[in-house]
């Protein structure tokens, strides 16, 4: 998850990472990995939905607050906040949908001087209970203040739980990440493994569009590591990469 401490120059490079990724995750995509967690029994806990990207028109710095604003009241955030850094301007506002369901908005000026400027926009809506009706409401609400504001969405899906295993080792972990490419029909592009945790970038043609990575072209990542207690592993899908902290 993008957490606040997170400086803009942070924010900017995930930016790049996923405008790489043009197109936005389909309905169908959303359902492919909440149908791997329930064959697996993975009880899911948190789920986001997030958009990053710079926007495709040049705004004024008096544009940038105007939209800052109005994605706000379009979102029923409150009041966007101002905080002036050395890097750049920062505009936020957080407000929540439901009990379960927390929106955050994120619009950055990080070239404050020029005249009219590209801004850097971030939503993220996470929530705690996974409901199939609730993560297609929560994905078309956003689409719609997004085209409200004639910003072609770059949306982004993760899902995250936990599963019992008869072993939360790495033995564990690597078994658990098969039965998941298993289940979507991936093959690994490329991976990164530590004593903790294991996170492997893969490909399935179950998925539109591709990230171009250095091992190849991936649009699923799929994370495991050992749970709070004994014999339960946290598991963490997205597509094309994972938007949560895990």
């Amino acid at each position: 998850m993008i957490q606040k401490w997170f400086g803009i120059p942070a924010l900017l490079l995930l930016s790049v990472l996923l405008i790489a990724f043009s197109s936005t995750f389909t309905e169908d995509d959303q359902m492919e990995l909440v149908r791997a967690f329930e064959r697996m029994d993975v009880e899911a806990t948190r789920y986001m939905v997030h958009h990053g990207g710079r926007i495709d028109r040049r705004l004024t710095g008096e544009e940038v607050h105007q939209l800052a604003d109005g994605l706000a009241d379009e979102l029923s955030l409150g009041d966007a906040q101002i905080e002036r850094r050395s890097d750049g301007t920062r505009l936020e506002a957080a407000g929540t949908w439901s009990r379960n369901i927390q929106v955050e908005l994120t619009v950055i000026n990080d070239r404050p001087q020029p005249q009219r400027v590209q801004p850097y926009l971030a939503i993220r809506v996470s929530g705690s209970e996974l409901h199939r009706s609730q993560l297609l409401q929560v994905r078309n609400r956003l689409h719609r203040a997004l085209h409200q504001y004639r910003i072609q969405p770059r949306t982004h899906f993760s899902i995250q739980g936990t599963v019992s295993m008869e072993r939360a080792d790495r033995h564990g972990r690597e078994a658990l990440i098969r039965r998941v490419m298993k289940a979507l029909g991936a093959r690994e592009v490329e991976s990164m493994r530590t004593d903790r945790t294991t996170s492997v970038s893969a490909y399935t043609p179950l998925f539109t569009g591709g990230l171009k990575t250095g091992g190849g072209i991936m649009n699923v990542q799929i994370a495991a590591k050992a749970g709070q207690e004994d014999r339960q592993m946290i598991l963490t899908l997205g597509t094309p990469i994972i938007t949560i902290e895990y």
